[in-house]
């Protein structure tokens, strides 16, 4: 019993643990992560394993991780299924992308194939023996003697790691495991003790040893499916930030802490009511003659206790409503709070703030978790005060709610938050980003009350305002995860390149007015959503990460094609759009060219490097396309002229080739600024040695001006317009000047 006890004690100390971390970190991490890719989300789990996941006699799901595994997704609006079977087909339902998230022990034979959550709760396992057997109490004592574990479980993968001389018997589920052991089968069962007790109260088998490998217990996704995992550090964090997880856990505790009852605790509870039963009758009788003497102590001694109730109730009162550390409101009290206002002032028009400190962790690292934790939260908490707004909050983690009590800008407001504060004669530079909901919401927008959903707006905000890196952020609807991107995703990581194709935009040689090249551009015809811009999809993917294994696709098509292009004209080249993230990943980009066997001419592939990305390490970069220059690839600048870089592109890389951005060519003939820009690059590229190619010309004018200024190349749709490979074969050969055309000059202005 004493075992049970320190068990469950140590498993409820570390489930908070495990609470206080989501809090701290997916906050931070996660705010504003999209949402499952599908209206319905499916979890994975055993069918025998209470009391966190089980099937009843009426084949209903049951358990605490259900409760939990149903509030995540009540929280983001959609449903959740839940598939409760043998373990070993839970755990290849997910690695087969038929589930998407389970229940389990973040073990490290499960790494491989699995990515996992931060903990939400700790499970440690036991031993389990005959009552008339041999009675084990650790695993060395074992050696020799059968177990029974289940099969796929982390206990069958430890043991055969670490403890070889132990034979196992592998059993289905956790119930087979003790029935092994009650039939004789195997001499132990060792299995997770939370979840095997209630199983063995009903058999001649009991927990004969200490609790050992506590183990996290954590969500599993299928490795690589990251917006997944960061969706459900998300919606971990949300349940442990409003107290529905504490809830649910309270609802389970019972369960979850139970131990079978002894026949010590019968007699006991039966001699401790017999015992105050003779006690009062003693009392009754040695001092019932004393009553009446002490009626007037009796009252007294009443009336103190009534008084230090009350104000134990009261100081129990305040503690629920408000924040320990900081002394301010807690989120329950905020929330009761604003909502109590709103119902009274129908025509008040609130401003719900939330804001976050941005440098907590770093503060944390760098001078320790009193400083960071205690006192920098303290000292702002008090700074926050002193500002006289309506209400502030502390919902935890260096999370702060207010209510605007003042006519104030945003800006303004976020000066004053940002004041310097001295702590512990240190003086800090506070620097926070706030989220910003203003007025009300209809009442059939709100999933639960109306305060609620002004602080989720907030948040949603406040997300939005961290990931742009602005101080702060007014919530429009817009600012809503678009459901359309996560069906994308989704898509793109079941069928990879599937439903895309290529198109080919002609780039005509100004100097001979021939086709001498062309642009991959990339289409997606998405069965469910249709023609998808690139301008969408392509930006998705380098957030996801994604965009690699894309680029990889366009490649391996445009070397096929230029293949068949150099049939027509041996000069024929291609180009192909690469990401910064592309151009970092340098080993596995020239890796992957080396195994192609394509016998191309010199730079008859040319790769697009897009100006707007930032390069950190151009150094790196630099050498990356040194290595390309030598398997015979070109590089060109795209965009040129939009982004970070400008010219020290051309002096940080040995590239070949510049793209002027369509935003100068549109309008070139009418904004002489535009035309001077155009005329000075290309001066400037041909004296570094480098062709110049024009993008967007829309019209025959502009295409002879910039023949006129020297230009190398052109594309556009006076030209072309994005065409499939058997249009472009045609194309090749036709020439669209005539040589006078080509010989005219444009005159000086």
């Amino acid at each position: 019993m004493q075992l049970a006890n320190a068990e469950a004690n140590i498993a409820l100390a570390l489930a908070l643990a495990a609470g206080l971390l989501m809090l701290v970190f997916p906050l931070r991490d996660t705010m504003g992560q999209s949402e499952p890719e599908h209206d319905q989300l499916v979890f994975a789990g055993s069918a025998t394993y209470p009391p966190f996941q089980w099937l009843d006699r009426h084949g209903q799901a049951k358990g605490f991780v259900i409760d939990l595994q149903e509030s995540m997704a009540h929280h983001a609006g959609i449903d959740a299924e839940h598939r409760l079977m043998e373990w070993d087909s839970a755990l290849q339902e997910v690695q087969d992308g038929r589930a998407d998230a389970i229940a389990l022990f973040a073990a490290e034979e499960r790494a491989p194939f699995l990515d996992f959550t931060e903990p939400f709760y700790y499970l440690f396992h036991g031993i389990f023996s005959h009552d008339d057997g041999e009675h084990f109490s650790s695993l060395a004592a074992l050696e020799g003697h059968r177990a029974a574990v289940v099969s796929g479980s982390h206990a069958e993968a430890r043991l055969a790691e670490e403890h070889p001389d132990i034979p196992l018997v592998p059993v289905a589920t956790e119930y087979d495991c003790l029935r092994a052991v009650q039939a004789r089968q195997a001499e132990a069962c060792i299995e997770a003790s939370l979840t095997s007790m209630r199983h063995a109260a009903e058999m001649n088998v009991r927990q004969s040893s200490p609790p050992f490998w506590p183990q996290p217990y954590v969500f599993g996704v299928r490795k690589g499916n990251t917006a997944m995992l960061a969706w459900l550090e998300h919606q971990l964090a949300v349940v442990m930030a409003d107290g529905t997880f504490n809830d649910i856990y309270q609802q389970w505790r019972p369960e979850l802490e139970w131990r079978k009852p002894s026949i010590i605790d019968s007699l006991r509870t039966y001699a401790w009511a017999v015992a105050v039963l003779l006690f009062m009758a003693l009392l009754g009788f040695m001092f019932s003659w004393y009553l009446k003497r002490q009626v007037s102590l009796r009252t007294r001694l009443l009336s103190q206790e009534l008084k230090a109730r009350s104000r134990l109730e009261e100081e129990l009162r305040y503690q629920a409503e408000h924040d320990t550390l900081t002394g301010l409101p807690s989120r329950t009290r905020f929330i009761e709070s604003l909502d109590r206002r709103l119902q009274e002032q129908p025509n008040w028009e609130p401003t719900v703030i939330l804001l976050r400190l941005l440098s907590l962790e770093q503060l944390t690292s760098m001078f320790g978790y009193r400083f960071g934790h205690e006192l920098l939260l303290i000292s702002f908490a008090r700074h926050l005060e002193s500002l006289d707004f309506a209400q502030v909050s502390h919902l935890g983690s260096g999370v702060f709610a207010i209510l605007r009590q003042h006519d104030i800008s945003h800006d303004d407001l976020a000066q004053r938050v940002n004041d310097s504060l001295v702590v512990d004669t240190i003086s800090i530079d506070v620097q926070v980003a706030m989220g910003i909901c203003e007025g009300r919401t209809k009442r059939d927008e709100c999933n639960g009350s109306e305060a609620e959903e002004l602080v989720r707006r907030a948040m949603t905000a406040y997300s939005a305002a961290a990931g742009s890196g602005q101080a702060w952020r007014i919530y429009s609807p817009d600012l809503e995860p678009d459901p359309n991107d996560l069906i994308l995703l989704r898509d793109f990581r079941r069928h990879g390149t599937r439903d895309m194709y290529l198109l080919y935009q002609p780039k005509l040689d100004l100097a001979s007015g021939y086709v001498r090249g062309a642009e991959a551009l990339v289409r997606w015809q998405h069965p469910q959503l249709g023609n998808v811009s690139p301008a969408h999809f392509i930006p998705l993917l380098e957030e996801t990460g994604l965009v690699t294994r894309l680029t990889y696709w366009v490649m391996e098509e445009a070397i096929q094609a230029v293949e068949r292009c150099q049939e027509h004209d041996e000069d024929f080249s291609l180009s192909v759009n690469i990401s910064s993230r592309d151009l970092m990943e340098g080993s596995t980009l020239i890796d992957f060219i080396k195994t192609r066997s394509f016998a191309y001419r010199k730079q008859a592939l040319c790769l697009e490097i897009t100006e707007t990305g930032v390069i950190h390490d151009q150094r790196h970069a630099q050498k990356v396309i040194e290595q390309l220059h030598d398997e015979n690839i070109s590089c060109a600048v795209d965009d040129f002229g939009t982004g970070y870089a400008s010219l020290s592109y051309l002096s940080a890389f040995s590239v070949d080739e510049v793209k002027l951005d369509r935003s100068f060519i549109s309008n070139m003939l009418e904004n002489r600024r535009h035309r001077t820009i155009i005329a000075s690059t290309i001066a400037l590229a041909h004296e570094l040695g480098l062709k110049v190619t024009a993008e967007g010309v829309e019209d025959a004018a502009t295409l002879r001006e910039l023949a006129g200024l020297g230009c190398d190349m052109a594309q556009g749709y006076v030209i072309s317009k994005p065409i499939a490979e058997r249009d472009l074969h045609q194309l090749i050969g036709h020439r669209y000047f005539s040589e006078t055309l080509l010989q005219e000059k444009v005159s000086p202005d």
